[in-house]
């Protein structure tokens, strides 16, 4: 198992969320939280965005990813465009997420990254 750093950007309908996490590979599902450069601290999706709706993103790591998605309450509730790895150039760009969620406190960016 080895480290990854998974990074993205959400877009709402107020602006943008940066992320940027690291995680270790194969360790199961995972939270990434944002990219504490540019919202001072590290926090969950839902914590820093609350009321805000969910319309786009993207999430990635170096070697890969299974899938990203919402998770509230034990539940998939969208699912986010997840990159399989950062060397297909020119593949980043955001995508509509699987359906517009409003962001509630709790709700956290879930991915699983594998080598």
């Amino acid at each position: 198992m080895t480290d990854q750093v998974v990074a993205g950007l959400l877009k709402t309908n107020a602006g943008y969320i940066p992320l940027d996490t690291t995680i270790t590979d194969g360790a199961d599902n995972q939270e990434v939280k944002t990219d504490a450069t540019f919202t001072v601290t590290s926090q969950s999706i839902g914590t820093f965005a609350e009321g805000q709706t969910l319309q786009a993103g993207y999430v990635s790591a170096k070697t890969g990813i299974f899938y990203a998605y919402i998770l509230r309450n034990g539940t998939n509730i969208c699912n986010i465009m997840s990159i399989a790895s950062r060397t297909c150039v020119g593949q980043i760009m955001l995508k509509s997420v699987s359906n517009s969620v409003t962001l509630k406190p709790g709700d956290q960016l879930v991915v699983r990254t594998e080598a």
